[in-house]
C-alpha cells in the first residue's frame, strides 16, 4: 500500500508531509555529500522487516550463574541497530508487565460490567425510597417489622452473593467452551469465591496458557513439547468443567434453600400493615444493591492496587552499543580466498586423479605391468595416417624406426641362427587404441629398410580398408583358410616396394576355428619362408580370444596402450596373462602420446625446437610461437 503512495513522488528535506494520517519529515543529517543530488529510500513492509530483524537477532546467556541474557544484532547501520535493540528491550519489559497485569485488568473489566448494571438498579431504588419517605415522613418501623426486615436483608445479601457466584460460573463455563481464545481468565479468588479446587485449576489453566503461548511463538506447532502442553491444557479444561458442574449444582441447592426461607419471611411480611410492608421491601432492595455495590467497589480497589503494585521482572542492565566490526574482515577474507584459490584446485586435481581410470603416463604403465616398453608414438596431427604420405624425417616416422629397432632386438635374442621370417603380432585390449594404425606404419617402416614384409589383417570380424596402400581387393585370409582360394590370390602388392598385404577377406561365421585350423599353420610356415617379417593385425584380446591364439605363434607381441584411452584394469589383466605364461615376449607400445602431458619432456621430445624433425622447420602460427 505505501509503495503505491510514495512511488515516483518527490519529497523535500525538512518539510512535513501528511499521508493517510501518517505525518513524517525527512531530515538530511549530512548535507555536504548530497548537495544537488536526489536521495532514494524504500518503505519496507512491516512483516518482512520484522522477520529480517528477527533473523539477525541472537540471544545468548550472559555466562556463569547470572540470570541475564545478551542480545546481539548484526546489521549494516550501527545507529539504527542500537535504536532497535533499545526499543526491543523496553518493549519486552513492557510486555512482561502487561502479562503480569492481565489478571488484574480482566478482573477490573468484569467488575466494571457488573457495577454498571448494579448502578442503574441502585439509582432506581434510591429514587423510589426518596419518594416514599416524602409521602410518609413520620412513619417508623415497628419492632416486628424491623425484625422481619433484618431477616429478609440477610437472606437477600446471601442470595446476592450466590447469584454473583452463579454469574462467574456461567462466565467461566462459556470461556472454557471456546475452542481458541486470546483473553486472559480472571481468578475466582478476586471475586470472593474461595473454593480451593476451583482456584487451583484456574491457576494451572493460566500457567499452561502462558507457557503454550511462549512456546508456540518460538517453535513449530508439531513440536512434541507443544503437543504435550496442549494435552495437559485439555485435561485441565475437562477437570474445570467437571468441577464447575458440581459447584453450580451446589449453588442451585443453596439458592433454592434461600428462596424457601425468603418466601417464609415474605409470608410474615404480609402480616404487617401495607405501608410498613412497602417500606421494608424498598429498604430491602436498596440495602441489597448497596451492599453488592460496595462489595464490587472493594474488589475493584483490590484489583487496582494489585495492578499498581506490579513491576516488570525485566531489568535493562546496559543499553545497546557497538561491539565490533564483523564484516568485512580482511584477514578472514584473505584466508578464505587462499583456501579457495589453492585448496579447490588441489581438491579438483585429487578427485580427478582418484576417478581417473585411464593410462596417462609411462609411470602408469610401469605401475600396472612388468612388460617392457617398446616405444612411444606421438599424437598424429596430420590428416593421413600412413607414413608413406608424410615426411621421412617426421617425428612419427622416427618413432616407428625406434620401434623397428627394438623389435629386432626382441626377435633376435636367443635365436642363434634360426631360419625363417619373424612373426610380430600387434593387438590391444579394446578397439580404438591404434592397433591397425601401428601395424600399417610398422610394416611400412620395416619394408622401406629393404626387408620383405607382409601385413596380415587377421581381424576377420572387422575387415580393414587398405586402399591407402593401393589394395582394393575384398578377398583375403578368411577366403584362403576356408579353402576357396589360393594363397597367391590373396597376397597383394602395395605402393611400397617389399611390402605386401594379406587382407582379412569376407566375414566368416567361425573366425576362431579358422585361425586354429591346420591350413592356418601351413600358411604361417610358408609365409615365414617367403618374408623376413610378418606383421599380424589381430582382434582385441580384451574382447575376443582370437588374438591370444595368434600370440602363441608370434616371435614378438606388441600390446597397444593409448594415452588417456586404455583402461588401467585392462593392463592389469594382460599382466596376469603374461605372468601365467599364456603370452610371452610381449612389449608395450604407448600410442597417441602428448609429450606435454608426461612428467618429463627431454628424450622423447628431444628434437622439438632444434630443427631435428621435419615439424621443427614448419612455419608456426604466431600463437604457437608465443606459447613456445
Amino acid at each position: 500500500m505505501w509503495q503505491e503512495k510514495v512511488t515516483d513522488k518527490t519529497f523535500l528535506f525538512g518539510k512535513s508531509y501528511l499521508m493517510d494520517g501518517f505525518a513524517f519529515t525527512i531530515n538530511l543529517l549530512k548535507p555536504e555529500p548530497f548537495e544537488g543530488n536526489e536521495v532514494l529510500f524504500v518503505i519496507n513492509d512491516l512483516d518482512d522487516l520484522a522477520k529480517s530483524y528477527a533473523s539477525n537477532l541472537s540471544v545468548a546467556p550472559y555466562g556463569g550463574d547470572a540470570s541475564a541474557l545478551v542480545l546481539t544484532l548484526t546489521g549494516t547501520t550501527p545507529k539504527k541497530d542500537i535504536d532497535y535493540l533499545n526499543a526491543h528491550m523496553v518493549t519486552y519489559a513492557q510486555n512482561n508487565l502487561a502479562i503480569k497485569n492481565a489478571d488484574a485488568v480482566n478482573t477490573l473489566s468484569f467488575i466494571d460490567q457488573q457495577l454498571q448494571q448494579i448502578s442503574d438498579s441502585l439509582y432506581f431504588i434510591e429514587s423510589r425510597l426518596e419518594d416514599f419517605k416524602k409521602r410518609n415522613a413520620a412513619m417508623d418501623l415497628s419492632a416486628e417489622g424491623a425484625k422481619v426486615a433484618g431477616e429478609l436483608q440477610a437472606l437477600e445479601q446471601r442470595k446476592a452473593e450466590l447469584l454473583m457466584n452463579s454469574r462467574y460460573y456461567d462466565y467461566l463455563s462459556n470461556y472454557l467452551q471456546k475452542e481458541e481464545t486470546n483473553e486472559q481468565i480472571q481468578a475466582p479468588a478476586t471475586l470472593g469465591i474461595g473454593d480451593p479446587v476451583l482456584n487451583s485449576l484456574v491457576s494451572q489453566l493460566v500457567t499452561l496458557q502462558t507457557e503454550l503461548s511462549v512456546a508456540s511463538n518460538n517453535q513449530g506447532q508439531s513440536n512434541p513439547g507443544i503437543k504435550l502442553k496442549r494435552q495437559q491444557l485439555n485435561e485441565v479444561r475437562a477437570s474445570l468443567l467437571e468441577n464447575l458442574s458440581s459447584l453450580e449444582d451446589a449453588n442451585q441447592i443453596a439458592l433454592r434453600n434461600l428462596n424457601q426461607r425468603i418466601q417464609t419471611a415474605a409470608a410474615a411480611l404480609q402480616q404487617l400493615p401495607s405501608s410498613e410492608r412497602q417500606l421494608i421491601n424498598i429498604q430491602r432492595l436498596y440495602s441489597l444493591s448497596e451492599n453488592l455495590y460496595v462489595f464490587l467497589m472493594e474488589k475493584r480497589a483490590e484489583a487496582g492496587i494489585a495492578k499498581a503494585a506490579n513491576t516488570s521482572d525485566v531489568t535493562i542492565l546496559k543499553e545497546g552499543s557497538i561491539n565490533k566490526q564483523i564484516a568485512p574482515q580482511p584477514l578472514q577474507n584473505y584466508g578464505i580466498a587462499f583456501i579457495i584459490g589453492f585448496g579447490l584446485p588441489l581438491a579438483f586435481i585429487f578427485v580427478k586423479e582418484l576417478l581417473n581410470n585411464k593410462i596417462h603416463t609411462v609411470e602408469d604403465i610401469a605401475k600396472y605391468t612388468a612388460m617392457p616398453l617398446l616405444g612411444l608414438v606421438g599424437h598424429n596431427k596430420k590428416e593421413s595416417n600412413l607414413l608413406a604420405n608424410m615426411s621421412p624425417k617426421s617425428a612419427l616416422a622416427e618413432a616407428f624406426r625406434t620401434v623397428r629397432s627394438n623389435l629386432r632386438y626382441m626377435t633376435s635374442v636367443g635365436d642363434g641362427v634360426q631360419e625363417g621370417g619373424k612373426i610380430i603380432v600387434i593387438t590391444s585390449s579394446i578397439s580404438g587404441e591404434g592397433k591397425t594404425f601401428s601395424a600399417k606404419n610398422l610394416a611400412y617402416i620395416i619394408a622401406i629398410s629393404g626387408e620383405r614384409t607382409l601385413l596380415v589383417n587377421a581381424d576377420m570380424r572387422k575387415p580393414n580398408n587398405n586402399t591407402d596402400l593401393g589394395v582394393n581387393s575384398s578377398t583375403g585370409l578368411s577366403n584362403f583358410l576356408a579353402g576357396h582360394i589360393s594363397l597367391e590370390e590373396v597376397i597383394h602388392t602395395t605402393i611400397q616396394e617389399n611390402l605386401h598385404v594379406l587382407p582379412s577377406g569376407d566375414i566368416p561365421p567361425n573366425p576362431s576355428e579358422l585361425l586354429l585350423s591346420g591350413r592356418m599353420s601351413a600358411m604361417v610356415a610358408e609365409l615365414k619362408e617367403r618374408y623376413d617379417y610378418i606383421i599380424m593385425d589381430t582382434p582385441p584380446v580384451g574382447i575376443l580370444s582370437d588374438g591370444l591364439e595368434l600370440m602363441q605363434i608370434a616371435d614378438a607381441n606388441v600390446f597397444m596402450v593409448r594415452q588417456d584411452y586404455t583402461i588401467k584394469d585392462f593392463l592389469r589383466n594382460i599382466q596376469l596373462q603374461y605372468e601365467s605364461g599364456k603370452i610371452k615376449n610381449t612389449a608395450i607400445l604407448f600410442n597417441d602420446v602428448d609429450y606435454k602431458k608426461l612428467n618429463y619432456g627431454y628424450g622423447y621430445g628431444y628434437g622439438y625446437g632444434y630443427g631435428y624433425y621435419a615439424e621443427d622447420n614448419e612455419t608456426k602460427s604466431l600463437w604457437k610461437r608465443i606459447r613456445v
